[in-house]
């Protein structure tokens, strides 16, 4: 493949990573209040059932984070900027330990998309990283 066609793949893979990121981060924040707040009613001190929410709720705002950050990236791995290579590698890095850890914690559900993307997203990088970064 020629290093367009890298550049152009890599640009691609990590924006369609981040446009599912984006979308299941809403929809884990949607589900946090109109299912989960239903699944655990009744379930331990009020406490616990708050600081539950709130963490399905982080989860979703870091992974809606992610996936903008990736479609920020876009352009600039149009480009050939490094910095954009950089942080899409990072990205990658974050959602490809969130999905393992997901996938580990509550089986392969929602979180095996982010193992995936995650997945496609450090290879594709790996595999183009000479044609972003020289040094």
């Amino acid at each position: 493949m020629t290093d367009q066609g890298l550049v152009r793949l890599a640009s691609v893979v990590v924006l369609v990573k981040g446009i599912l990121s984006t979308l299941l981060g809403v929809v884990h924040i949607v589900v946090a209040f109109a299912y989960e707040a239903g699944k655990i009613a009744g379930q331990g001190t009020a406490e616990m059932r708050r600081d539950y929410l709130l963490w399905f709720y982080g989860v979703g705002l870091f992974i809606v984070f992610m996936g903008l950050v990736d479609i920020a990236c876009h352009r600039g791995l149009a480009a050939r900027m490094c910095w954009a290579w950089r942080l899409s590698f990072l990205c990658a890095v974050f959602t490809t330990v969130l999905g393992v850890s997901g996938v580990a914690v509550f089986g392969a559900s929602p979180p095996l998309l982010l193992l995936v993307t995650g997945l496609i997203g450090l290879v594709t990088l790996a595999g183009s990283k000479r044609r972003f970064c020289e040094s």
